[in-house]
């Protein structure tokens, strides 16, 4: 009996090491959310992050992705980042500026007329300190923030060529004060809603219409249950990859540049993917039945002048500008 306690004993000893080898390496792991499709581009964007930074660290750092909002609600996810959980998050301007406010000028309405001039903003010095205040306020950071999803555009019921056409109409809206007043701006009436549930709320009547990308619109499979895509753009989505910056300082330096630099380098790749998939799905979703009309954006920007201002974010607006234009 004694001899074979000690056997076990020993046994034990041989496999601490491994077990402390184990947990170590678990700690070097990324489980990365977004609420998109796995046949949305960004995803597929995401799927080549993790082979990169797989391949890079020799698998000392593992990514593993989860689609359509599987890991959980945004918001929860971010507050387990702040806690130093490693968990990165696919998200934009809107959840952010809860740490810093000035975010929610990015995807605030007709701020940034296209892709090109909200790259160069992303870009800037400027978005570079609130990247850092983010940081310093509230221990998250983003590895980058350069994965453009298209521009938004109204989704409906019947056709909308005035912001008066959306009087009544219950469009669904991110819980962020920038997309709600987006929506008032516009005409209609913003009911917060998961983007998870949009398919089951359009077909039940909770809501009437929403606001998306074609990717997302496609993904999501609203053809199915609306008839109207008006190209109204009145907001171009560029989101991060952000995560616990606590947890990225755990890494060796030399991992945490692999992760920043596979993060641009595939974000830059995803967003012009996206670009190209966009046009394709408007056309895929004009044979399925649905009706893609353009519209005069005047009556829109008019309407939506004053958000900005309401919002608090008039010299984040004048900082934009003073870099875009």
């Amino acid at each position: 009996m004694k001899i074979n306690t000690i056997s076990a004993l020993s046994k034990l000893a041989c496999l601490l090491p491994l077990l402390m080898v184990d947990a170590s390496f678990a700690a070097e792991s990324l489980n990365v959310s977004t609420s998109l499709s796995p046949d949305d581009p960004i995803y597929k964007g995401l799927q080549s992050f993790k082979k990169g930074v797989e391949s890079r660290t020799n698998g000392e750092v593992k990514i593993k992705l989860f689609s359509s909002g599987q890991l959980g609600a945004d918001n929860e996810l971010l507050q387990h980042a702040q806690a130093g959980s490693n968990v990165g998050v696919v998200v934009d301007g809107a959840r952010l500026a809860q740490f810093v406010p000035e975010f929610a000028i990015i995807p605030a309405p007709f701020v940034f007329k296209d892709y090109t001039t909200l790259k160069k903003f992303i870009s800037s010095p400027v978005f570079a300190q609130w990247s850092e205040q983010m940081s310093s306020k509230s221990g998250l950071t983003p590895l980058s923030f350069n994965w453009y999803q298209g521009a938004r555009m109204l989704v409906t019921q019947k056709p909308v060529s005035k912001p008066s056409d959306l009087n009544g109409v219950r469009v669904r809206a991110l819980e962020a004060p920038v997309t709600i007043e987006t929506i008032k701006c516009m005409g209609g009436s913003p009911t917060p809603l998961s983007w998870s549930e949009i398919y089951s709320s359009i077909q039940t009547g909770v809501v009437d219409a929403a606001e998306a990308q074609p990717t997302a619109v496609y993904g999501s499979k609203l053809y199915e249950i609306t008839k109207h895509i008006t190209k109204t753009n009145h907001i171009h989505l560029m989101t991060g990859i952000i995560v616990s910056q606590k947890w990225l300082s755990s890494l060796t330096a030399e991992q945490q540049t692999i992760l920043r630099e596979e993060a641009q380098k595939n974000g830059d790749i995803a967003s012009e993917n996206t670009i190209l998939a966009g046009d394709k799905m408007l056309d895929e979703m004009a044979k399925k039945g649905m009706t893609i009309s353009e519209v005069d954006t005047q009556p829109f920007i008019d309407g939506c002048r004053y958000v900005p201002e309401k919002l608090g974010l008039s010299e984040a607006y004048k900082q934009v500008n003073s870099i875009i234009n």
